[in-house]
């Protein structure tokens, strides 16, 4: 082989790698039209584009994703971290605030979600949020992932938008509890709040997710102990109505019931996006808890 030829091979080489590499490219927005198809695809109902929370938070969506960072929640901490390992995406559960954080509304320029705006603006970070496309996508959604996590791996015996019913297989309500506790251990939960007597035999558990857990809706689905959330419900109201209908009630964080679709949303995402990398930055449980 002549060196004439030899450098012809290695030019074409390069060249056919950086067309490679360009048709890897993704833009935000091509990121989000990935998600529309999956959704048209996989989805048992119809999401309204236009309607929905799942949006472009901050950034322009128009720039070239480097890397994908994946997170319940987006904390400044949660930013930053996403940031420092290289990436410039973040898809986030949960809303970037919960006040508009412009200072001329009265928060104050030193607020700090008018601090994590400023940070947001001078990094370029973009932030999507991915709510009701996973919230109940099937099998590794946001409850699915949570009864897989949770050890109920075989078909619900009941299922509707949000909420699923396994089989308990006669355990106390109390061994119930532990079970769960168990399993949450690693997403911080140190506790699990139990309503109800401990020592009587379970049959069926509705289990939800979020700040949606209707103890109304999951009782109606045939169960007789409902695994809630504390934002899906007002314990005063839910705790009397157990009472009086004999309904054992199980409570962990939202953050804890969610954290296990987290998970998989990230594993999800990095088949759906590969070569880009996807990472999961876990939240968990809000809060510790203090026993003595």
């Amino acid at each position: 082989m002549t060196p004439r030829n030899l450098l012809l091979i290695i030019i074409v080489t390069v060249l056919a790698g950086a067309v490679c590499q360009k048709g890897d490219a993704m833009t935000g927005r091509e990121f989000r039209s990935r998600f529309q198809e999956e959704a048209a695809r996989k989805l048992s109902w119809r999401m309204d584009w236009e309607k929905t929370c799942d949006q472009f938070l901050a950034g322009n969506p128009d720039a070239e994703i480097k890397g994908i960072a994946v997170s319940w929640m987006s904390t400044e901490q949660i930013l930053k971290q996403a940031h420092e390992r290289g990436a410039n995406l973040l898809v986030t559960h949960e809303p970037l605030y919960i006040l508009d954080p412009d200072p001329a509304k009265g928060i104050g320029p030193d607020h700090p979600w008018v601090r994590k705006k400023r940070w947001l603006e001078q990094t370029g970070m973009i932030v999507y949020r991915c709510h009701d496309f996973w919230d109940d996508f099937p099998d590794i959604g946001i409850h699915g992932a949570w009864a897989k996590w949770l050890g109920f791996e075989g078909k619900p015996v009941a299922m509707q938008r949000f909420y699923e019913v396994h089989e308990t297989g006669g355990l106390t309500l109390k061994a119930l509890a532990r079970k769960v506790l168990d399993r949450t251990r690693a997403l911080g939960q140190t506790t699990v709040g139990m309503v109800g007597d401990g020592s009587r035999a379970t049959h069926r558990i509705a289990l939800g997710t979020g700040a949606i857990t209707d103890y109304r809706a999951m009782a109606a689905m045939g169960a007789d102990v409902l695994l809630l959330t504390d934002d899906g419900t007002r314990l005063w109201e839910t705790a009397q109505w157990a009472s009086d209908a004999g309904v054992g009630l199980l409570i962990v964080n939202h953050a804890t019931a969610e954290e296990p679709g987290m998970r998989t949303l990230a594993a999800y995402l990095a088949d759906l996006v590969k070569p880009i990398p996807v990472f999961h930055l876990p939240v968990g449980c809000l809060y510790q808890s203090v026993n003595r």
